[in-house]
């Protein structure tokens, strides 16, 4: 194809910035040549509905509903306790529980 070239794939941590090549080459095509390109979807209708985090029963500030899914989260340093969130199951509004 017209405008592809060959690429070498490199690991990256986000984390810590620490690379490695992976010794393999790819073709990699121009952002022309993927407009026209059907879309992949990678997670199903189905796939996309599950949840699981642990729900409970809490009303949502935004639309009223009384379930949400929550989790804790370690927002500050570690001798600070970590902040509890909850994200509705009806409309995924998510806010902080500050207590």
């Amino acid at each position: 194809m017209k405008g592809q070239h060959d690429v070498t794939i490199t690991y990256l941590c986000d984390n810590c910035g620490y690379s490695n090549k992976a010794g393999k080459t790819v073709t990699q095509a121009t952002e022309e040549e993927l407009v026209n390109l059907a879309p992949i979807k990678v997670v199903g209708d189905k796939e996309n509905k599950l949840n699981t985090l642990p729900t409970t029963k809490i009303e949502c500030p935004k639309c009223g509903h009384d379930e949400a899914s929550w989790w804790f989260l370690q927002t500050r340093s570690g001798d600070e306790p970590p902040t509890q969130f909850y994200r509705c199951v009806k409309c995924n509004h998510t806010w902080r529980s500050y207590s």
